[in-house]
């Protein structure tokens, strides 16, 4: 062998081994992360500070005679304002907590809707638009809460919607097993732009009554993308460019309910068998999975907190477990995102005093001392009936 020859063969050789490795690199880049919950991990407590959060911030939401809130489902966040949804009462807060307005009408007349489904706000003007599935209608209002147009659309269910680049995002709730197409793709005047066909069908048997999934689908943003998860799939798809492709998986193993097992159980046994999800988004480097699971004959609301880039992982009571090492305020129950790296939470005006006035808030020994005082503060100058308060809380950028 030529000693040219023997130089092509190594040249020859690295350049494979190269490619290889570029190829396997590759690989792990594409792979999808996927957490593993058919094995649940034994119940534990996490520190904000130990998540990457380092600071906190209350907002009091302004209480007088025209808005008195009883509960908080949702928050939805715009440019200047954000909303609290609780089923037909929408509210407008300015971003320091001053109320705004009550948004919408509940009736039967002109412009007024019977039930509210879902909310959403179209970022290129602020308008805010109501789903009424049962009137098969969508209202608009403007970003200071006045009432522009309504349209049609032929969706008749319980919609919940999401702005997309290619318009609006419908998903139907399938709570009868009729739903032919899972989600659609609509106009702002309620034309029908593409269908997705239910790609889980079930069948109700007549006279049997039927375990109801709130959150059947989930929505969420993350990253200035759309993100969903259907009950009946452990993955996490993104939408873009009128489909879905796979983000993430969550592996719930004999407790993902399936189509049969939900056409041929009943109410009683999917609950006992199956998990039923609450809530779902993504946080700087971590997915939130909120859900219920029956253990030792009863339901428990569990939440999982995962890393997308270690090995890091948790599972907590949220009510109680998500420690507030920060200023030693009350334990943090994540709700949905401000924006990627801040977590929106809320609590009740009675329990924030309680727990401000407790002996374990005057004993703690938080990172931030000054925020003690201000959060002290803060509790003192509330009355018990006020309205909640939200609480943000930042992970270091």
């Amino acid at each position: 062998m030529t000693n040219r020859m023997r130089v092509f063969i190594r040249i020859l050789i690295i350049s494979l081994f190269l490619f290889g490795c570029q190829n396997a690199s590759n690989k792990d880049e594409n792979r999808i992360k996927t957490f593993d919950l058919k094995e649940l991990p034994e119940i534990a407590n996490v520190k904000l500070s130990e998540l990457g959060f380092v600071d906190i911030e209350y907002i009091p939401l302004e209480t007088n005679d025209q808005c008195v809130i009883s509960r908080i489902n949702d928050i939805r966040v715009g440019k200047d304002y954000f909303l609290t949804l609780y089923f037909t009462k929408v509210f407008m807060f300015r971003p320091d907590g001053s109320f705004v307005t009550k948004i919408g009408t509940e009736g039967r007349g002109p412009n007024e809707f019977t039930v509210v489904h879902d909310v959403d706000i179209d970022k290129k003007n602020q308008y805010i638009y109501f789903a009424d599935g049962w009137q098969k209608k969508f209202f608009v209002y403007s970003e200071n809460g006045k009432f522009i147009r309504s349209f049609k659309t032929p969706l008749y269910a319980y919609i919940q919607f999401k702005f997309t680049e290619d318009g609006i995002l419908c998903y139907n709730m399938n709570q009868f097993a009729n739903v032919e197409n899972s989600y659609n793709l609509i106009d702002t005047a309620g034309r029908i732009i593409k269908n997705f066909p239910n790609r889980y069908p079930w069948h109700l048997a007549k006279g049997s009554g039927t375990w109801v999934f709130t959150s059947e689908n989930i929505f969420y943003r993350f990253n200035n993308q759309l993100f969903k998860r259907e009950v009946y799939s452990d993955t996490i798809y993104m939408y873009e460019k009128m489909d879905f492709k796979p983000h993430l998986v969550i592996e719930h193993g004999d407790r993902l309910v399936t189509s049969k097992a939900r056409s041929d159980s009943g109410p009683e046994y999917i609950r006992d068998n199956f998990i039923t999800p609450i809530n779902l988004f993504e946080f700087g480097d971590y997915i939130y999975y909120e859900f219920i699971i029956s253990l030792n004959g009863h339901g428990e609301g569990l939440s999982f907190i995962g890393s997308k880039k270690n090995d890091f992982q948790v599972l907590v009571d949220p009510e109680k477990d998500i420690h507030n090492d920060l200023d030693g305020g009350p334990n943090i129950w994540p709700k949905t995102i401000k924006d990627d790296n801040t977590i929106i939470s809320w609590v009740d005006a009675l329990t924030l005093k309680t727990h401000v006035a407790s002996e374990a808030f005057k004993n703690s020994t938080p990172k931030y001392p000054l925020k003690k005082k201000e959060l002290e503060k803060l509790a003192n100058s509330l009355k018990e009936i006020d309205n909640p308060v939200l609480i943000l809380v930042r992970l270091k950028k």
